[in-house]
Formats: structure tokens, sequence, C-alpha cells
């Protein structure tokens, strides 16, 4: 495999993950919103640019990691939606690991 291929398979990697995230963070979203709602709070209460950018980028990781994975693969639609399969569960997996390894800060207890 030359640079050029092995480039566009890593942003490929990249781009599908985060896009997997994508869905996930979509999903969370819309459940934080719904419950704010009904609260009567305003979004800017609950929602955080920050750990959203983090929980993106995890996702950008997660696909380069499982494109290196399945390297040799074809590229194929069982390739993609795999590839965005693990943007989202294994974003989850690795803030599983964050969380439970990082020390909580004084805001969350």
């Amino acid at each position: 495999m030359d640079v050029t291929t092995t480039l566009i398979y890593i942003i490929l990697g990249a781009v599908l993950g985060m896009a997997g995230q994508s869905i996930r963070v979509i999903i969370g979203i819309k459940k934080n919103y719904e419950k704010a709602a009904l609260k009567g709070e305003k979004t800017k209460d609950w929602f955080d640019p920050a750990r959203l950018l983090i929980s993106l980028l995890i996702g950008f990781v997660a696909g380069i990691l499982a494109v290196i994975y399945l390297w040799d693969a074809e590229i194929n639609r069982l390739f993609l939606l795999s590839i965005m399969a693990a943007g989202y569960s294994g974003t989850d997996f690795i803030e599983g690991i964050i969380k439970k390894y990082m020390p909580e800060t004084e805001e969350k207890k």
C-alpha cells in the first residue's frame, strides 16, 4: 500500500468513526433536551461544547484504530458500517475507561 492509499484509509477511518460517534451524540442531546424541557432548564445549563468536542475526537481515534485493525479488508458497505459502529461503541468503551481511572472533579461530586 502506498502513502496516498494509507492516508486515505486513515482519513476514512477518522471521518467514519466521528460519524458513528455523532449518531450517539445526537441521541444523547435529544434525550437531555427532552429532560431539560420537562424541568424548564435551558440548553446552556446542561450542554457542554468542550465535552462534545472531546467526545467527537474520541470517535475520530476509535475510527482510526478500527480501520488499522481492518486494514486488509475490502472497502464495501459492511466495512463502512463496521468503522461507524467502532466510532459509536468504541467511544463508549474509551469514555468508560477514562471515567474509571480519572479522578472526579469537585464540580461532579
